[in-house]
């Protein structure tokens, strides 16, 4: 983060493109000057804008830039933002001006072209309530009147930052100054039951210190709405402890103890006001910045699934990590806690919400820099042991980039991505390069190592780990069909081998296949991306580190994402010539029973099953073929064999 009275410039090959000279930065003040060609400034600024973002100056520069974008016309455009007043008052911002509000607001996200860029909303000085929540507020109010307490409620964390940001929110916890969540809630229950209204079960979520999770939380739904209930905290540590001693706090001692700034707002819910106790809440908001209301490795001992979330909170936002908190998350000793102390299941539910964020390669590639991404992806012992994690991530983040390029560039009107394929498409970017690596399972099994890390490293679904698998093991196969197609000449129709090969991808696929294609475009373009064990993963960084990274839309950048897509183009284009393109959606057109029929067999088994297999290849072969012409052939099939198993036997008792 850049602080006032420091003085840094910038000057690199892709600045240089948008840019006449050096980008000068003096006290946040900045001076855009674009010298390109007529029709060229948006694109060439806009390539400096996601350039910026991963540069030491980080956001301060990124935003100016993208505030420049705002500016009519084309053609060379000089654009001035001021920000923080320095010590030249005369050309600094007035406090609560439109300049110094627009530099200082937080951003939302847009598009252009295929990175996340974000820009700045107005904080709100003040939260509107919805009708629901004026409604749930008031009934809980009155429930304390009811039952003679003296508790203020206050609304607390996320629900409070995303009303003034102007988002919707639906996560409502509600802090307590003198009772346990748990016996608020009952007393909710009892006014609820006197006045004849619909009560909830309450749903109590205990402490467990040694996962890190110290607050004993109350959940119950009213009016519809689900909201969590706790009590304002302090903590006490022993000497000989990492695990406080929880007791009731004031809201200062709460706020300070939460993990960022941006999050120890609350919403005093009896009087209607916003409260900030750390002084920084509101700022931090505005400015966008993480930051911890204590000392930064001190927070993240208390929780190290908080590193977690600051990249989280960070990505999804395009909010910048302040440098304290930047070392602190790198620490080793911090580093150690959140692969040790931190439960994999929350783990696993903060690389979610990064992979479902508006820019999960912002998060991954910050993951990798903070040196935790083997304690998010982390690798079974013999992997481990084999792998170097440096490489693994270097590698893992170069493909997920590409990934994601490819995703966000994707135009096919028929084939897209929801957020779900969008997220096991980038899982099995990352994990790629483990793609050939074997381990040992339960009952003497072995499993690839990329499914190990989905199943037990972040405790996601048996159907992801078996989905990234089956990307894995069919990049190949559509990499040899896309070879094969390149080598078919123009009017020629394929041939039948082609089509059931492509068929066969595509049912093992599913629904998941345009996420299969995006895989094997990554595989095709670094054919090093799937290494088996030890200096081969070197090999992989290495390979990857030719994709720019730090890099954003640049020509080659551009480039290889347009032959990655014109791969995926060329089996879609093929798939839908070939009428094949939802096959795996088709039920056959014989049944178990009916295959039996037509062969004459009398029990099914590992037999029948390749007859069934059979009869799928000849549907793909023929994709406008009916049942009966699938039966016919089926039964000319097996007289051919049984002929034949005859003249075999025959000839041997000749013999």
């Amino acid at each position: 983060m850049l602080r006032s009275g420091r003085r840094r410039q910038l000057d690199s090959p892709t600045l240089g493109a948008a840019c006449a000279g050096p980008i000068d930065c003096d006290h946040y003040r900045l001076t855009i000057a674009a010298a390109c060609k007529p029709g060229r400034f948006h694109g060439a600024l806009m390539r400096c804008c996601a350039s910026l973002r991963r540069q030491p100056l980080g956001l301060t520069l990124h935003r100016a830039a993208v505030r420049a974008l705002s500016v009519g016309g084309e053609g060379p455009a000089s654009t001035q933002v001021a920000g923080p007043a320095s010590s030249d008052s005369s050309s600094a911002p007035q406090a609560g001006s439109a300049a110094a509000a627009s530099l200082a607001e937080p951003p939302h996200v847009f598009r252009q072209g295929a990175r996340a860029v974000f820009e700045m909303p107005t904080i709100k000085d003040t939260i509107q309530l919805t009708e629901e929540e004026q409604a749930l507020f008031k009934e809980l109010l009155d429930a304390t009147k009811q039952a003679g307490l003296s508790t203020t409620l206050r609304c607390a964390g996320g629900w409070v930052r995303d009303k003034l940001m102007g988002r919707t929110s639906l996560d409502i916890d509600i802090a307590l100054d003198d009772l346990m969540g748990r016996e608020f809630a009952d007393r909710v229950n009892d006014y609820l039951r006197a006045h004849g209204e619909e009560t909830h079960h309450v749903a109590v979520i205990m402490s467990n210190p040694e996962q890190s999770k110290h607050l004993e939380t109350a959940r119950m739904k009213v009016r519809g709405i689900w909201i969590d209930l706790v009590n304002l905290r302090s903590e006490e540590y022993a000497h000989h402890s990492r695990i406080p001693t929880m007791t009731f706090g004031t809201p200062e001692e709460d706020a300070f103890r939460r993990d960022f700034t941006i999050n120890s707002l609350f919403y005093n819910i009896n009087t209607g006001l916003i409260e900030d106790f750390t002084k920084q809440g509101l700022a931090d908001l505005r400015a966008g910045i993480i930051r911890t209301p204590m000392p930064p490795k001190e927070t993240f001992m208390d929780d190290p699934l908080r590193v977690l979330r600051a990249v989280r909170f960070a990505s999804r936002f395009g909010f910048e990590l302040e440098e304290s908190l930047l070392e602190a998350a790198a620490d080793d000793e911090v580093r150690e806690a959140l692969a040790h102390k931190v439960s994999r299941e929350r783990v696993g539910a903060e690389l979610e919400g990064m992979l479902h964020g508006p820019d999960p390669v912002m998060a991954l590639r910050l993951l990798h820099r903070l040196r935790i991404f083997p304690a998010v992806f982390a690798l079974p012992p013999g992997a481990a042991d084999r792998l170097s994690e440096d490489a693994f991530g270097g590698a893992a983040c170069a493909l997920a980039v590409e990934a994601f390029d490819e995703m966000q560039a994707w135009k096919h009107p028929e084939f897209g991505f929801d957020q779900d394929s969008r997220r096991r498409c980038m899982l099995a970017a990352v994990l790629l390069p483990l793609a050939d690596v074997q381990v040992p399972a339960a009952k003497g099994k072995r499993i690839s190592a990329a499914s190990h890390v989905v199943r037990e490293a972040l405790k996601w679904k048996a159907k992801d780990a078996e989905a990234v698998d089956i990307i894995h093991t069919t990049a190949p196969e559509l990499i040899a069909v896309y070879k094969q197609l390149q080598g078919q000449p123009d009017g020629v129709p394929a041939p039948e081998q082609l089509r059931v090969k492509l068929g066969l991808c595509i049912r093992r696929l599913k629904q998941l296949w345009p996420a299969g294609c995006v895989t094997a475009s990554l595989l095709h373009g670094n054919p090093a991306a799937r290494a088996s064990v030890g200096e081969d993963l070197a090999s992989v960084a290495s390979a990857a580190a030719a994709v720019p990274v730090d890099a954003a839309e640049g020509a080659e950048d551009a480039e290889g994402t347009q032959r990655r897509l014109d791969f995926c183009e060329a089996l879609l284009q093929a798939a839908t010539a070939y009428g094949i393109a939802g096959c795996w959606q088709w039920k056959p057109l014989l049944d178990g029973k009916q295959v039996m029929q037509a062969v004459g067999m009398k029990s099914g088994g590992p037999a029948l099953g390749k007859l069934m297999d059979a009869t799928v290849e000849w549907q793909l072969a023929h994709p406008n073929g009916t049942a009966e012409e699938c039966r016919a052939w089926l039964e000319q099939e097996h007289r051919l064999a049984m002929d034949a198993e005859g003249s075999s036997g025959a000839g041997k008792g000749a013999s």
